[in-house]
């Protein structure tokens, strides 16, 4: 797996923070659920949010890849 900047790092993260802070506030918001699949390509890591509490999360790669059409 390819290495990333501290820079690049710290871009990445404060964007993430704001992705989630901004799923999080739709959810209030708006009364809707969210689901937010957020895949480092460089890294591989995937990180998930959810506005709902449900007992299987996060789904499996093949299940997001599946309802999102990625591969």
């Amino acid at each position: 797996m390819a290495r990333i900047s501290k820079r690049q790092s710290e871009r990445l993260s404060r964007r993430k923070d704001t992705l989630l802070k901004k799923s999080y506030k739709i959810a209030a918001f708006y009364n809707v659920d969210v689901a937010l699949f957020i895949h480092i390509r460089k890294t591989g890591r995937l990180i998930t949010y959810k506005s709902l509490d449900l007992e299987l999360w996060p789904p499996s790669r093949e299940q997001m890849a599946s309802a999102c059409q990625l591969v």
